[in-house]
């Protein structure tokens, strides 16, 4: 009898030693289900991210065929009268850097029309750019407005655009002019007029309606001639108007660049890539 009584002792001690084995690896098992589906969605995750990066690439191929495209679209250098003229009243004289400035704007105006035609913007506006920043995308202000739309942070927020410590924006070129024609069409249908509308960009909206309440006038003349905006805004408007016959023969308003009255030298930011002998220190009181 102390043998098969043995023999059974023996057997529940293995069969609790098996469950104990069990136990302690049942935690780790996971059903031929579970797998497939862990399977599934890990192949779909890399089936989405390949999908992005063709996305992307093909985004950038897109966007270096347009900036390409330039030249074979029989794009032409500017009058030299336009142009001297337009170096000797807001340039200080300096034919060649604006003639540089120029030939960057030139590089990235089909990209920028595209972007400001979508949003219902006149694409003439691109001439904006020469006068914000001389077209260079890390242009920056000693008050803080950075891109080639010299976005102050507040402003850029506003419409869109992201300001870390890890990415800024306002230096995406696709971006900040998807904003700046976001914004330049918000000017427009709170002012009713595109000259009001530039003002208001280069100084905020608050004092140029501040300056059409006082005057009873949406007139830009008429709020320049009381001096109801500051003098930088009365010199930036017309250098906008101005810029635009680089570009275009009938310039941003229609007319000829005679009619655009002379003023006084405007001033322009500064580019952080360590070209900045073409552009002058912009006082900038966009806010």
């Amino acid at each position: 009898m102390l043998r098969p009584r043995r023999q059974f002792e023996n057997l529940i001690l293995l069969v609790l030693l098996a469950a104990s084995a069990w136990s302690q690896t049942a935690h780790y098992t996971v059903p031929a289900a579970s797998v497939e589906d862990d399977l599934s969605a890990y192949h779909q995750a890399l089936s989405n991210a390949a999908d992005a990066a063709l996305a992307n690439a093909a985004r950038e191929t897109e966007i270096r065929s347009r900036i390409a495209g330039v030249a074979s679209n029989g794009t032409t250098d500017p009058d030299v009268t336009i142009l001297h003229d337009f170096a000797r009243k807001y340039w200080n004289g300096n034919d060649e850097a604006v003639r540089r400035a120029v030939a960057r704007v030139t590089q990235l105006r089909p990209l920028l029309a595209s972007i400001l035609q979508e949003e219902g913007i006149p694409d003439e506006f691109a001439a904006l750019t020469l006068v914000e920043s001389g077209g260079q995308p890390t242009a920056l202000s000693p008050k803080g407005a950075r891109g080639i739309w010299q976005f102050m942070p507040d402003t850029a927020r506003r419409f869109g655009l992201n300001i870390n410590i890890e990415t800024d924006d306002r230096l995406d070129v696709l971006k900040s002019t998807r904003a700046a024609a976001q914004y330049l069409r918000a000017l427009h249908a709170q002012f009713g007029d595109w000259s009001l509308a530039l003002a208001a960009y280069d100084v905020g909206e608050m004092v140029v309606q501040k300056a059409v309440l006082r005057s009873g006038s949406r007139d830009f003349a008429v709020l320049s001639s009381k001096r109801l905006i500051p003098a930088e805004t009365r010199a930036y408007v017309p250098a906008v108007i101005a810029a635009s016959y680089l570009f275009a023969p009938n310039g941003l308003l229609g007319g000829s660049h005679t009619q655009v009255r002379r003023s006084q030298a405007i001033v322009y930011a500064a580019s952080t890539t360590g070209v900045s002998n073409d552009l002058l220190t912009n006082e900038n009181s966009r806010t």
